[in-house]
């Protein structure tokens, strides 16, 4: 089940990477990049409303190539303008935000900078009228949804109702929702400023967002790449286009990556990182290789001809999305769900909350069944891409699922 989409193995930093963060931490710009992600912090913890134009304009570039990508299909902001607007969305009704500032990974190149880091966003449940008036709402419209059929109808809503009608303790829960966050600083009038930024949540079992279960996610994605054509100073090249395929043909899908290939498109004066769909970093060569290694027989078509990328003489930063695919019979889907539940009742977790966790495996199951053995998901991707030698190599990758729905006990 895990394998429908791009996950990694637990966080695996190297005696090199400590090595360097330990020398780089007494570094004058290190220190002020680390002051700016305080700043961001700070900002997202006061959520002063009046205060959204000068925060902007103190911690983000000014000006059209600024890019921001939120957690959902849809959330791409394109100058720092929109970024305004993000801003304000987020401090209005977004959940409590906190990264994890003080331990992110930070990399530079002359007068550019990239960092990766990890936090969680809060989310708050409680016993009331409205929630569940809410919850009723949600499952009645599912219910006439006429773009699905009758069983993907029947399977959504039994497992909305898994998720929603779980006996509880307290009348108001909160949950912390693992966040990845990473992004571009450039020197701006000699202060570092942020000029790109991704914001991503982790997905449960299976990506938020399938197009075979709904023609909404469609819409979405084209939507999305449809708002690139906004992004007026674009710099993709086909240099750049044939090394992000590579991703297609040599990274994702393989049976084994070596270390050798990791080598080749990876850069050599840094360390190379990833961010993957669970929100947990890789650092390394080896590492990396694992990574790649351990997603299985998915299929990846990359949409560039609506990515956009913004090179800065040190660095190129590139957003692009595309599609995973995989097909899963019901047989291997019921057999991949219990395997999970036998990891699950020889786990220490509370007989109740296996029951609940065993309930909303199954619910998960049969919606995912309700919708055919062929998975499309959409991917989103941001990454930083240098010269080494004069070819094109990966810095940083950051792979995210949107984000769609949000419900208590869902993670």
């Amino acid at each position: 089940m895990k394998k429908v989409g791009i996950n990694l193995l637990d966080r695996d930093i190297n005696e090199e990477l400590e090595k360097m963060e330990k020398c780089n931490n007494g570094n004058d710009a290190h220190i002020e990049i680390r002051q700016v992600l305080e700043k961001f912090q700070q900002g997202y913890t006061e959520r002063n409303l009046e205060k959204v134009e000068t925060f902007v304009e103190e911690l983000f570039i000014k000006g059209e190539d600024t890019c921001v990508l939120g957690t959902a299909t849809g959330e791409l902001f394109l100058g720092s303008e929109e970024v305004k607007e993000l801003i304000k969305g987020d401090w209005e009704y977004w959940g409590n935000v906190n990264i994890n500032w003080e331990d992110a990974h930070i990399s530079m190149k002359n007068q550019a900078a990239w960092f990766s880091t990890t936090g969680t966003v809060s989310y708050s449940f409680e016993h009331t009228p409205e929630r569940y008036d809410g919850y009723v709402d949600f499952i009645k419209n599912i219910a006439e949804d006429s773009k699905i059929t009758p069983k993907q109808r029947v399977a959504f809503i039994n497992q909305v109702l898994t998720l929603t009608y779980h006996q509880r303790e307290g009348k108001k829960r909160e949950y912390l929702w693992p966040m990845g966050l990473s992004g571009v600083l450039l020197k701006d009038g000699g202060k570092w400023k942020i000029s790109h930024l991704q914001f991503s949540l982790s997905k449960s079992n299976f990506p938020d967002e399938r197009f075979e279960s709904s023609e909404e996610f469609i819409e979405n994605y084209n939507n999305q790449n449809n708002k690139v054509k906004e992004y007026k100073n674009n710099q993709i090249t086909g240099e750049l286009k044939a090394f992000l395929r590579t991703l297609e043909t040599e990274l994702i899908g393989q049976s084994e990556v070596s270390q050798e290939v990791v080598k080749k498109y990876f850069a050599k004066y840094n360390v190379p990182s990833i961010i993957g769909t669970e929100n947990n970093q890789h650092f390394g060569v080896n590492s990396i290789s694992e990574f790649f290694s351990q997603q299985g027989d998915l299929t990846l078509s990359l949409d560039l001809d609506h990515a956009i990328a913004q090179n800065n003489k040190e660095l190129i930063w590139v957003e692009a999305t595309g599609l995973l695919k995989k097909n899963i019979s019901e047989d291997n889907l019921a057999e991949l769900t219990l395997k999970d539940l036998g990891n699950l009742f020889s786990s220490d977790v509370e007989s109740k909350e296996k029951i609940f966790a065993a309930h909303k495996a199954v619910a998960c199951s049969l919606r995912e069944g309700a919708s055919g053995e062929a998975y499309t998901s959409p991917l989103r991707l941001t990454a930083v891409v240098s010269k080494e030698d004069k070819n094109l190599v990966f810095e940083n990758i950051h792979f995210s699922f949107p984000s769609y729905w949000i419900f208590e006990g869902k993670l």
